[in-house]
């Protein structure tokens, strides 16, 4: 095996790190105004228009046109916050007045056009407190509290995992609870801009993830330690907890029948507080009244309803209707698309059970009413409106394909679409356009004074200010120019860091170039330049080009459990990657259904051998002929469960690489794929002690994948659980690892593309 070694010349890579943002079509009217468009991808799935104004005059941004990637409904439904990747606002029902919210520093006013998806935060009911994680690492962030009404801020953690915000806030916004390193506290917002803070040691509630908090009612609190589940009194929460060792965590208020997991369980309570639902790892979910302590007297397990989940299920959710009576609502990946299923209890002969309710076809989420009446399912072209209790549709919206909703008060929902924002009464079917998501044309009228844009429905409007339009009986768009007397403007590839820019150019004396917008400087990445001599083993696939696009492969090896799969398609579904799947043959005699929804979702699938034995080991002789003979067997399994091919890729189980392994692959007509950022997502605190050092969290394996890797990099992730303990897996984070390496700029493919890339 040939060694291989860095050159002392390194390659300077440039290349565009947001490719899915551009600028297009400048407009330029005497009074030199611009009016031009930008163009953002939402990850797996489509790319929207945003306009924007820009006074060369005076250097103000404005921005005509808003998309609804995502929606919050506040203060009972007066005022929706809408944000997307150029900022956010919020819009008041009542007075129409928009406001816009700088929790970082928007578009207009000289911010970066955010990447990947969206960051989340959570937002107190009466809308005056936000809650985010501001990102330090790759997998890690400070936990930032912003008071909007002041504009100020306060670091609740300067250390968290990215990707979720551990927070619940109380109903009526005057508590929260959050968790910082496995452990839950509890605070007044208003504290923490006091003169005195109160140490966090004094507001600590316990053990846990947010996970094992849920409000009732304006202030009651559920929180369940082991199989305990206590009740707790908003009031009661800073006496309780100063003297913790005295008074314990609560009143109990009932059991539940196994130890509750925080990483993985989750509970709803019911609005009157007397029972919960209690979902298992995604698995089960039982109803569990609160009968206080069960050491004498319990509920027979025989009575106690429940639900069996699918193996595929990704989520759950559970709510109540006004009578107390719980639903369990599943999504799981089924057919490589998301599929909804529910539950809701009733009495059958006398006992309590859970009996199916229909869910509409091509749901892809969905918002229950603030009285637990109705329920809204979102599906890829509609709104649909059931009644919780008879469980029939009361109401439809078809008006445009939704992209985000919310409820407002009562029977009013608010639609953010592909053309519009609007407030929908599903009752009376009445539907009013609050704001424009995007425009289909624009430009400036005959004078060159006003700004024109014609939407969805070929309707001509006329810009006002903030965000809004209003009908106009002008009928003409005048059409466009790139220049004036002063001014001209064109196209260009920029710096890098968005796939173009546009650019101004003037004509007067001295003259000069600017961009029309500010675009950030790329951060370049040295990537060391291999000699001459063979920079890989002959016969092994380990990266792809390093000079080429920004682009990996995420390969993820199944070799006999599955855990964390269904999560990992949904992921992968959501954001429309297609990846390689290496599969063992114990994987697929295991779960051979599994196998057949990785090929359903339109995913590679290559070799892992159809043994999970080390090939490298002394116990059993491994010579060519069982190599063949076991990478020829693995094949017909495959076959024989789904019906197709596996890819002519494989490497052997634990990645083992030997010159007979080699061989006997490419006598099988196999090429052997290595990866060059090694990922130890297998190593159990047990083998840590062993081997000190090894043992990395999932967070700190997401951080150290983003810093290793290179352009054409091939980077491994295990399905299922591996023996020994871990207390974080890599699966879990990959929704995670997928946004960071995008923020960075890259791509994800399959190994095959890689290939055909190098070969370029």
């Amino acid at each position: 095996m040939k060694s291989f070694f860095c050159a002392i010349v390194s390659i300077f890579l440039i290349i565009p790190v947001f490719p899915e943002v551009s600028f297009s079509a400048p407009d330029i009217n005497p009074d030199n105004e611009v009016l031009f468009s930008v163009s953002a991808r939402i990850p797996g799935s489509h790319s929207y228009e945003t306009l924007f104004q820009k006074s060369l005059e005076t250097g103000t941004v404005d921005q005509l046109t808003f998309f609804p990637e995502k929606m919050e409904s506040l203060g009972n439904g007066s005022v929706v916050q809408v944000r997307n990747r150029f900022g956010m606002i919020r819009y008041s029902v009542p007075t129409g007045k928009i406001v816009r919210i700088e929790e970082r520093k928007p578009f207009v006013s000289g911010g970066t056009i955010s990447s990947g998806m969206l960051p989340e935060m959570t937002t107190s009911p009466d809308g005056r407190w936000l809650i985010l994680i501001e990102p330090v690492t790759a997998a890690r962030g400070k936990m930032i509290l912003v008071d909007t009404s002041r504009d100020v801020r306060y670091i609740l953690a300067d250390s968290v995992g990215r990707g979720f915000v551990p927070v619940s806030w109380s109903r009526d916004s005057s508590l929260f609870v959050y968790e910082v390193s496995g452990t839950l506290y509890f605070a007044r917002p208003e504290s923490f801009f006091s003169t005195t803070v109160v140490d966090s040691k004094y507001r600590s509630l316990g053990e846990g993830t947010i996970n094992t908090v849920s409000w009732y009612r304006d202030s009651h609190l559920m929180y369940i330690s082991g199989t305990d589940v206590y009740r707790i009194q908003a009031s009661e929460l800073f006496s309780r907890s100063l003297y913790s060792p005295l008074l314990g965590y609560g009143e109990l208020a009932g059991k539940i029948p196994f130890p509750y997991d925080p990483a993985c369980d989750s509970f709803h309570v019911s609005p009157d507080g007397e029972s919960i639902l209690y979902s298992r790892g995604n698995r089960s979910v039982y109803y569990c009244p609160l009968d206080g302590d069960d050491f004498v007297a319990v509920t027979k397990p025989s009575l106690l309803p429940w639900v069996l989940l699918s193996g595929n299920t990704v989520s759950v959710e559970l709510f109540w209707t006004p009578g107390n009576t719980p639903v369990v609502l599943a999504f799981s990946m089924e057919d490589g698309k998301r599929i909804a299923k529910a539950w809701k209890m009733t009495d059958v002969s006398g006992s309590k059970v859970f009996v199916p309710v229909p869910v509409p076809d091509r749901t892809v989420n969905a918002h229950i009413a603030r009285d637990g009446a109705s329920i809204a399912f979102v599906t890829m072209e509609s709104v649909l409106v059931y009644n919780t209790i008879t469980w029939k549709e009361t109401g439809a919206y078809r008006q445009q394909k939704p992209v985000s909703v919310v409820w407002g008060d009562g029977a009013l929902l608010y639609i953010g679409g592909t053309e519009t924002l609007d407030q929908w009464n599903f009752q009376t079917g009445a539907v009013s356009t609050l704001l424009l998501s995007a425009v289909k044309r624009y430009g400036w009228d005959e004078a060159g004074k006003t700004v024109l844009g014609e939407t969805g429905t070929a309707t001509i409007v006329e810009y006002t200010d903030r965000l809004q339009w209003v009908p106009t009986a002008v009928s003409r768009i005048r059409p466009a120019t790139s220049s004036n007397k002063a001014w001209r403007l064109y196209t260009d590839s920029g710096k890098g860091y968005y796939t173009n820019m546009l650019y101004v150019r003037s004509t007067g004396t001295p003259g000069g170039t600017w961009p029309l917008v500010r675009e950030p400087v790329p951060v370049t990445e040295n990537i060391p330049a291999l000699s001459a001599e063979t920079a890989a083993v002959s016969g092994v696939f380990s990266h792809g080009k390093r000079n080429g696009n920004r682009e990996v492969s995420l390969v993820f090896d199944a070799m006999d459990s599955l855990e964390g799969l269904s999560v990992i398609l949904d992921t992968l579904h959501r954001y429309g990657i297609r990846a390689t799947f290496f599969i063992n043959g114990e994987f697929i005699r295991r779960n051979p259904a599994a196998v057949n929804e990785i090929v359903k979702a339109g995913h590679q699938c290559a070799s892992l051998f159809y043994t999970t034995w080390d090939l490298s080991g002394t116990q059993y002789r491994i010579d060519e002929d069982f190599i063949i003979r076991g990478l020829s067997r693995n094949e017909d399994d495959f076959f024989n469960a789904t019906g197709q091919e596996l890819s002519l890729f494989w490497h052997a189980p634990h990645y083992v690489l030997s010159p007979d392994i080699l061989g006997a692959g490419e006598k099988s007509g196999y090429r052997y794929i290595s990866p060059d950022v090694m990922v130890p997502d297998w190593v159990s605190a047990e083998q840590d002690l062993k081997t000190p050092g090894m043992y990395r969290s999932a967070y700190e394996l997401v951080e150290d994948i983003v810093r290793k890797k290179m352009p054409g990099s091939i980077i491994p992730v295990r399905i299922g659980k591996p023996s020994g303990y871990r207390d974080s897996y890599l699966f879990e984070q990959v929704d995670l690892l997928v946004n960071a390496l995008m923020e960075a700029g890259y791509r994800i493919v399959t190994v095959d593309t890689l290939i055909q890339n190098a070969a370029r």
